[in-house]
């Protein structure tokens, strides 16, 4: 092959490599990250302890929003985000906001995220309603109100007569006990008919223990309420139970 031949081979070829590499789709994975990266950069220290933005817009261009405009992606970023809170061992007040947004200046593959807390300036896709995608109006509005409940964490019995017991949790509140009407029975004698409960609070959840007779412990620690940590595990009775992040 001639040096000119070769020369334009070369040109196809690399040309069409770097369209190829730099044109892709953007990747829901990618989408993902950036909330992520958002999430953990606005990050600040308060005096009721770490606090990160509740509203996210996240911007991508025509082709990739036409692709991820959908119900079932914005369920997983609004998940992703609430897991990240409890990894990060951080809060987030008010209600969380997510908006996707078309934007036709962003090339092929490529998502900015912006974001800001409930108190300062809204950001400029923040008109539309919380956990909603931005559509055009001359787009169809397809139905994007998403179940209440969004399991993020899970408890698992991995010491005692209910071993391997299992449930998944999310906003709801979980009461723990004998009593058949709780969301997780046991049948640990040593466990009060309503031993303790799990709320959610500031996207976080919280052990109470409800006045049980032999108290509710967490790292050899009697407690009253404790906000917990993925990994953390919990005595109640005779039965140890884990918390963690699904």
């Amino acid at each position: 092959m001639g040096f000119a031949n070769w020369e334009s081979f070369l040109e196809k070829h690399i040309e069409g490599f770097f369209t190829k590499k730099f044109s892709s789709e953007l990747e829901p994975a990618e989408v993902i990250r950036q909330l992520e990266r958002e999430l953990a950069r606005r990050r600040k220290k308060s005096r009721g302890g770490a606090r990160v933005p509740n509203s996210y817009v996240l911007r991508m261009g025509a082709k990739d929003y036409q692709c991820l405009c959908a119900r079932r992606f914005l369920d997983e970023l609004y998940i992703a985000a609430e897991k990240l809170v409890i990894r990060e061992n951080c809060f987030m007040d008010g209600q969380l906001h997510i908006t996707l947004e078309k934007d036709e200046k962003l090339s092929q593959g490529i998502c900015e995220a912006s974001s800001c807390y409930e108190e300062e300036p809204a950001p400029e896709a923040d008109k539309a309603e919380p956990h909603t995608i931005v559509l055009d109006r001359s787009e169809f509005a397809p139905p994007l109100n998403l179940p209440a409940q969004h399991k993020t964490a899970s408890l698992t019995v991995v010491e005692g007569d209910d071993l391997d017991s299992y449930l998944e949790i999310g906003e709801r509140q979980v009461y723990i006990g004998r009593r058949e009407s709780n969301e997780f029975i046991l049948t640990d004698t040593n466990a009060s008919r309503l031993h303790a409960y799990i709320s959610y609070e500031r996207h976080r959840h919280v052990l109470h223990d409800a006045e049980s007779l032999n108290g509710t412990w967490v790292q050899g620690r009697k407690i009253t309420d404790y906000c917990l940590c993925s990994g953390d595990e919990f005595r109640i009775g005779n039965t140890i139970l884990l918390y963690e992040v699904i």
